[in-house]
């Protein structure tokens, strides 16, 4: 008798579940596959990294540029459409991200990236000017000083053998965003065995899992889960490293006697190190910022200030590895814009003038953008170009399909970089590497300055050369390849 009444009820349920899902999905009039009871369409997205970006291929070639999706009772949309997507980042209504950001709170806490509010905006208003050019001007040696260190270790590795892009980067990327935005050294180029590059990409690996399976979602099974223990332990690594970073920066501040703001130049302190700084002695609302606060955006500035740097440029130089004729057109700008002489560092200015070396980067970033999908929570009833979407509704913005679209791109598979020729016009939203509208990447000019020097100082040196293999591209947290991104190096003679 028990078990006859346990089968009716989750039977019941199961209707009734199946129902509501319908009902809901006539109302949205959005084509997407058909859910099941209970599960929705989850059962669809429990796959492995590697096959995640498929899926978005597979759905919008069958449903459309816009596609539902019902991850058990909750709504999402799956959208690569350029003119819906538009108006939903160029909204200053919808800024709220997505339920996926949840995964990433133990990590990042409450930082720019994944709060929302007033503390969203009060944060972001008062960051923006530590990342100002004058401020990019100061971060140019530390820049010009890890690309020597990089080239270096390259130059022992340019034998003819293939060379796994991802690692080597990484560190590079740890050293110029440590050693510029938190004024501290680290030097991760010289350990090759970095525990906080590894404490990132677990943490990096089990918050996108969490975002596909559901069943790791749901935060009671995930703790009965093996990736929880590795989780926290991986968090202790990168929240030590973060507390390291602001303890070392506030004992220099007070040997330095730098107490108040007050101490500081229109655009930070002594002109230099004003991110950290600010964090430190900075007052909102009259109180200093808690501790717990500075540490949380520590942290996001170190992941975003890494690991999406670092992507960026290995795809660059994995694209460049494939065309001799534009290598060929960098190091000819590069001769001419430093007057022939090679070895020395470009000045700021200089860097501006590289445009070829720009539109190589922004074409690479098309086609292999850093972070490939972002996410929206729609709060309120919403139309986007025609598109009616009820509040509580998440839309995940395809941006790497999107960035291949053929109404924005003629032969969008193709590497092509005089398509960001300035002659050219372009929508501000039909690139979108650094997302757009008001909550747009807060560091977009130091990630292409940081690009612009190691992607110059590599060609100066070396010829890249293609090898066999192509990257298994994955939708981590960033763009990464599941068995790496691999080239050659070839000194210039």
């Amino acid at each position: 008798m028990i078990t006859l009444i346990l089968l009716f009820t989750v039977l019941f349920v199961a209707l009734i579940s199946l129902i509501n899902l319908l009902i809901d999905r006539y109302k949205l009039k959005v084509k997407g596959p058909f859910p099941l009871p209970i599960i929705g369409n989850a059962h669809l997205f429990m796959v492995n990294a590697s096959e995640f970006l498929n899926l978005f291929v597979t759905y919008s070639k069958k449903y459309g540029d816009v596609v539902s999706i019902y991850l058990l009772s909750e709504r999402y949309i799956m959208m690569l459409d350029p003119k819906k997507i538009e108006p939903l980042l160029a909204s200053t209504d919808l800024i709220t991200k997505g339920r996926s950001y949840e995964f990433l709170k133990p990590w990042l806490g409450e930082g720019l990236l994944t709060a929302s509010g007033e503390r969203w905006k009060t944060h972001r208003k008062f960051l923006t000017p530590t990342l100002h050019f004058n401020i990019l001007q100061n971060f140019l040696p530390v820049f010009c000083k890890n690309e020597r260190i990089l080239r270096n270790k390259v130059s022992k590795l340019a034998d003819g053998r293939h060379v796994d892009l991802f690692p080597l980067i990484a560190l590079a990327a740890l050293d110029n965003v440590t050693e510029s935005i938190m004024a501290v050294a680290v030097n991760a180029q010289t350990d090759t065995e970095s525990k906080y590059v590894k404490a990132i990409e677990k943490v990096s690996q089990i918050a996108s899992t969490r975002m596909r399976n559901v069943l790791a979602g749901i935060e009671f099974t995930f703790k009965l889960l093996p990736m929880k223990k590795e989780q926290d332990k991986a968090l202790g690594t990168l929240h030590k490293q973060s507390n390291n970073v602001i303890e070392a920066r506030r004992r220099e501040l007070e040997k330095l006697n730098t107490v108040r703001l007050s101490d500081s130049s229109e655009f930070g302190i002594k002109n230099k190190h004003a991110f950290l700084d600010l964090l430190l002695l900075a007052e909102v609302n009259g109180k200093s910022i808690e501790d717990e606060h500075v540490r949380e955006e520590v942290d996001t500035f170190m992941f975003e200030g890494h690991d999406t740097t670092t992507s960026g440029i290995v795809f660059t130089l994995f694209c460049l590895s494939k065309y001799a004729d534009i290598q060929d057109k960098l190091f000819e700008e590069q001769k001419e814009v430093l007057g022939g002489d090679l070895e020395r560092d470009p000045t700021y200015s200089e860097l501006q003038q590289m445009k070829y070396l720009e539109m190589v980067i922004k074409e690479s970033l098309r086609l292999y953008p850093p972070v490939p999908l972002i996410e929206r929570s729609i709060t309120q009833d919403s139309d986007l170009d025609g598109l009616k979407l009820p509040a509580n509704t998440a839309v995940i913005i395809d941006i790497f399909h999107m960035h291949r679209h053929p109404d924005l791109y003629d032969d969008p598979l193709e590497f092509r970089p005089e398509r960001f020729h300035p002659s050219v016009p372009r929508s501000a939203f039909s690139w979108l590497p650094f997302s757009a509208g008001p909550r747009n990447c807060i560091g977009q000019r130091f990630a292409m300055l940081e690009l612009k020097i190691t992607v110059a100082g590599i060609i100066k040196h070396f010829k890249l050369l293609p090898t066999d293999e192509e990257p298994k591209l994955t939708a981590d947290l960033i763009l990464r390849s599941s068995n790496g991104v691999k080239i050659k190096f070839s000194p210039r003679t």
